[in-house]
């Protein structure tokens, strides 16, 4: 019987953070549930992702964005063949990639539900975009994703997309939801847990004073100063919410009746409930945000975090 635990964006392309992932505590009866963005490298992935089967009795998977990225090391003509390439890697570790049944310590069940997503942006797909217009900087029509460095658009490479069956005109997002169709459909005869990297709600970008006081403890705990904490506001330079996820993920959990959404990719950590979901974010980030108490709960969970059970 298990607990259900959560992290994202581990990030072990940093050493730092691969020795960081090393450390976890080993909870051999738990479940552990990584939300994408563990490495570009496969090897590297691969090696991030055995530390977790050891330390855990089963680990889910969903990639994020940087695992699609193509570097010099890949051999895939494109991002969408290298996401089933580490799909067929993740089967051969036997590492969770689809829908899977966990008997929590209360004995009741849950079934863990990965899905796939990419975000929409309000260029390709603006009816599903999260995007927001910020207070500063340029908007997207006076700037393109390369101009503005995203490295999504230096490093991933895509194939030509086909219009979708509806007859409307396929996007990264819509390619991504359409490939859930088969774990929307399906029959889930206990409580259901989602997860994704990308983001499911525009709501979740900005921090309430909740996230702000968590930070400041997780300062506290550190041994950090820490004054009255402002979250940075997106768009002042870069708007990320450009990039941040998309509604299909919002209407496709519900769909399942999800009661908790795992996610990460805004390497800004969250725990709220949104009309009777909870959604969790909880990020590993970049060793300069964990220094800084910015992925807060990382520090006091000295790793993943306690979900359910």
């Amino acid at each position: 019987m298990s607990r259900i635990f959560g992290i994202s964006d581990l990030h072990t392309d940093y050493e730092e953070n691969l020795v960081f992932v090393e450390e976890f505590a080993e909870q051999p009866e738990d479940v552990v549930l990584v939300a994408g963005d563990v490495s570009d490298n496969i090897p590297r992935l691969i090696e991030s992702l055995k530390i977790l089967q050891r330390k855990y009795k089963e680990v889910f998977f969903i990639p994020g964005n940087h695992e699609l990225w193509l570097t010099k090391n890949d051999h895939a003509p494109n991002s969408l063949v290298k996401l089933f390439e580490i799909i067929q890697c993740c089967n051969d570790l036997g590492v969770r990639t689809d829908p899977g049944k966990v008997r929590c310590v209360d004995g009741s069940d849950v079934w863990v539900v990965p899905l796939y997503s990419w975000y929409a942006g309000p260029e390709d797909d603006p009816r599903n975009t999260l995007y927001t217009p910020g207070a500063q900087g340029p908007s997207w029509t006076e700037q393109s994703l390369k101009e503005m460095g995203w490295s999504d658009a230096w490093f991933c490479k895509w194939p030509s997309l086909k219009r979708r069956a509806s007859g409307s005109a396929a996007s990264l997002a819509s390619l991504f939801a359409d490939m859930n169709a088969e774990r929307l459909n399906k029959t889930y005869d206990a409580p259901v847990i989602t997860f994704s990297h990308f983001m499911p709600r525009p709501e979740l970008m900005k921090a309430t004073s909740h996230d702000e006081m968590e930070i400041t403890l997780e300062r506290n705990l550190m041994g950090l100063p820490s004054p009255e904490w402002k979250e940075r506001e997106f768009g002042s330079r870069f708007n990320f919410s450009r990039v941040a996820g998309s509604c299909f993920l919002d209407r496709q959990l519900r769909k399942i009746g999800s009661m908790l959404h795992l996610y990460g990719h805004q390497h800004r950590n969250r725990d709220r409930t949104i009309r009777r979901v909870r959604y969790v974010s909880h990020c590993l980030g970049s060793p300069k945000e964990r220094s800084e108490g910015v992925t807060w709960g990382v520090v006091s969970w000295n790793g993943p975090k306690l979900i359910h059970g």
